[in-house]
């Protein structure tokens, strides 16, 4: 098999796994779960490797950060400010406000939830943006900016909210974020400027590569969340706080972009996806490594109603973005842009052409 024919049959992979990641996500999250009901704390054997998932997933996901896309800092600053506040203010205090309000019986359960509201916006933040024709350049560079600067402020936040519940250790979460962030950040970041040193029809080639890595990745931090048999109201106090804090992260930071900031649609839709949509594997693992097990449960639980908010408030904004762009044509039955949509968990909701065109899916 030729080097171009491998290189063809993982991109095939990775297109599969990118299709279907919200669903993988969902059953993994279910399979733990069950596993705990039936069998507690059976599964530990990939527990020594977490370090391992988590660095590689960083570096698989770093190498599709470029440099220069971080310019648009300096051109639309108010955007990256705002984005930034989303990110690092309003929802670790959203989280903070749910953990004391639902979970302060369960101290790692809270710690692991304002854990959470900590961590960066997620990679696939992008990808709905796109799909809603937002403002790619503004989602990457809040995507960049939040993975290199949560590295130094999820431990630091962490501390100062959940350290009335557990206690903290600050430095040592530092440290393990370098280890698994800074490390891998940079050498993914070296890597793309390999491969574009090499050509940029061989970067080209080779970058669809990476994001499955990652997927891959991501899947098996959340499969490594060792689970206990949960009573009703463990569930009830695992599923509540994750109920209400996706539609108040996504609902809230829209209707203040919009209401408030008077942003473009596009700009609400762009700030709201990459905050409200949280770097949850990373999140698991820095919770499972220094807080303990039971405190990346409620992170586990909340990847669920993270995927089925991003869906379901896709739908909700798609009119309005569609009304304020102009955008009319539907994506023709059975093209590979309705598959892809599918897999991502919306079904036939009408997505515009335009928004598939700019991804390459159309």
């Amino acid at each position: 098999m030729t080097d171009e024919g491998t290189v063809s049959r993982v991109v095939q992979l990775g297109n599969f796994i990118r299709g279907y990641y919200s669903h993988m996500i969902i059953l993994t999250v279910v399979a733990a779960i069950v596993a705990g009901k039936l069998s507690p704390y059976s599964i530990q054997s990939l527990t020594p490797y977490m370090l391992y998932f988590i660095a590689v997933m960083i570096w698989a996901m770093s190498v599709t950060i470029k440099l220069s896309d971080l310019s648009l800092t300096f051109k639309k600053p108010s955007l990256i400010i705002w984005g930034l506040v989303a990110n690092f203010i309003f929802l670790p205090f959203l989280c903070y406000v749910l953990a004391i309000s639902l979970m302060s019986r369960y101290p790692l359960y809270a710690a692991g939830f304002i854990l959470m509201g900590t961590a960066p916006s997620a990679g696939m933040s992008v990808v709905w943006t796109s799909l809603l024709g937002g403002i790619v350049a503004l989602a990457l560079v809040l995507d960049a900016l939040t993975d290199i600067l949560g590295i130094l402020t999820m431990p630091w936040l962490t501390g100062i909210l959940a350290g009335a519940y557990v206690s903290v250790d600050v430095l040592g979460m530092l440290n393990t974020l370098i280890l698994v962030g800074i490390v891998p950040l940079a050498l993914g970041m070296t890597t793309r400027n390999i491969l574009e040193r090499w050509g940029y029809e061989r970067a080209k080639h080779y970058l669809p590569l990476f994001p499955p890595i990652g997927a891959i990745m991501a899947i098996m931090v959340a499969v490594n969340i060792p689970t206990r048999p949960a009573t009703q109201d463990i569930l009830l106090v695992l599923i509540a706080p994750a109920l209400l804090f996706f539609p108040i992260a996504f609902g809230g930071i829209h209707l203040f972009c919009n209401k408030i900031l008077r942003l473009t649609e596009k700009e609400n839709v762009t700030i709201a996806y990459c905050s409200a949509m949280k770097h949850l594997p990373l999140a698991m693992g820095v919770a499972f490594v220094s807080l303990g097990q039971q405190a990346a449960l409620p992170i586990t639980v909340a990847a669920v109603f993270q995927t089925l908010n991003a869906s379901l408030f896709y739908r909700i904004f798609q009119a309005r973005v569609r009304s304020a762009s102009g955008c009319t044509s539907e994506i023709p039955s059975g093209s590979k842009a309705l598959r892809t949509l599918a897999g991502l968990g919306f079904g036939k909701t009408g997505v515009t052409s335009n928004a598939f065109c700019r991804l390459g899916l159309a």
